[in-house]
């Protein structure tokens, strides 16, 4: 901010001459955003968003986050000067200053989840039949339950309201049971890597896959030993590409 002077920080000195007070009420300010986007990503993010997240609720996210933040730092900037500022046009500037200084720093963490996601896509770009015997354990949110299988007879987990419905294979005959937890904490588990994330609704075993049928905006999935597609919804169709390739 000191470099770039938005926010009218060059206002502080009609020399622009950098004082210590002015370097310490900097910091305060520092500060005093980083008090505002912690309340605002652990307060108000989880009272909004409850369940799966999808990229168009990240947007309106970011765009709610600068003007939040904008908005605080305009109204300190008003409180240190006396509200001698506190104007519609001004508010509107520091939102617009606001995003334009953020976009470097989004850009750049942006960047650098793609590539975590790149990455831990070719970790787990691997035979997914030779890990067929391995032991899959499902927790219950009732601690006192714990549910295995063997990862080659799941055919694919579904979620039903508080619980999740497993689709295995018992004796050459498709069965499930219910399972007290939610499938994104299974899906937080990274359980195996063939165990794939496809639909709000559904994980599927790419070891049982079958037929691909869709493209860049949606598709459809048939296992082995059912009769019934599931659903491959947009957030979920680059991942299930990727993995298919």
């Amino acid at each position: 901010m000191i470099f770039f002077q938005p926010f009218g920080v060059n206002n502080y000195d009609p020399k622009e001459s950098i004082t210590l007070l002015f370097a310490l009420i900097m910091v305060f300010m520092g500060l005093y955003l980083v008090l505002l986007l912690i309340f605002n990503e652990f307060v108000i993010f989880p009272l909004i968003f409850k369940a799966d997240i999808y990229r168009w609720q990240i947007l309106i996210w970011l765009f709610w986050s600068n003007i939040y933040s904008a908005t605080g730092l305009f109204l300190f900037y008003n409180f240190l000067g006396g509200w001698h500022d506190f104007r519609l046009s001004s508010w509107l500037e520091f939102i617009l200053n606001f995003t334009a200084l953020s976009i470097i720093p989004l850009t750049a963490i942006f960047l650098y989840g793609k590539m975590k996601q790149m990455q831990e896509l070719t970790e787990t770009e691997v035979d997914y039949h030779q890990d067929s015997n391995v032991i899959i354990q499902i927790p219950s949110d009732n601690q006192n339950s714990l549910n295995s299988y063997s990862l080659e007879n799941i055919l694919y987990i579904e979620s039903e309201d508080n619980y999740v419905a497993v689709h295995f294979i018992h004796k050459e005959i498709p069965s499930k049971t219910l399972i007290r937890t939610t499938l994104k904490k299974i899906d937080d588990l990274k359980l195996h890597s063939a165990l794939v994330r496809c639909h709000r609704s559904y994980i599927v075993n790419l070891i049982h896959l079958a037929k691909y049928d869709g493209n860049k905006q949606q598709g459809l999935i048939t296992l082995k030993h059912i009769t019934d597609s599931i659903p491959v919804s947009k957030s979920y169709v680059s991942n299930i590409l990727f993995r298919l390739k």
